[in-house]
């Protein structure tokens, strides 16, 4: 349990880093790496938070499902960027993080 906080934890500061005047991502593709980071600690916090019990089955299957749906925006948003579609690229960006962001405020609920 206290593996999935911390994973999170490191998460949320990473995209604190902002508020703080901390150094942030400079461009898309730095934006990108760290989208891409993001869901990488949604799907281990939820693996460990399934192996401790404090989600059962269904509900790191619907989280899995959901995350692998952000996955997909995050790779539409690397190809459209590739074509020199910013803007699609950029929403697809955007629709990512917001879903990543509720997974990681569910998954810091659990108990």
């Amino acid at each position: 349990m206290k593996l999935v906080f911390a994973t999170i934890a490191l998460s949320t500061v990473i995209a604190g880093c902002s508020s703080l005047g901390l150094a942030t991502p400079k461009g898309f593709d730095q934006s990108l790496a760290e989208a891409y980071g993001v869901h990488t600690a949604v799907v281990s916090a939820t693996a460990t938070a399934l192996s401790s019990g404090a989600l059962n089955s269904a509900e790191a299957e619907a989280v899995k499902k959901q995350a692998d749906s952000a996955r997909q925006l995050l790779d539409a948003a690397k190809a459209a960027e590739g074509v020199s579609n910013m803007a699609s690229a950029q929403n697809d960006l955007t629709l990512a993080l917001g879903a990543l962001t509720a997974l990681q405020t569910y998954l810091n609920g659990v108990k």
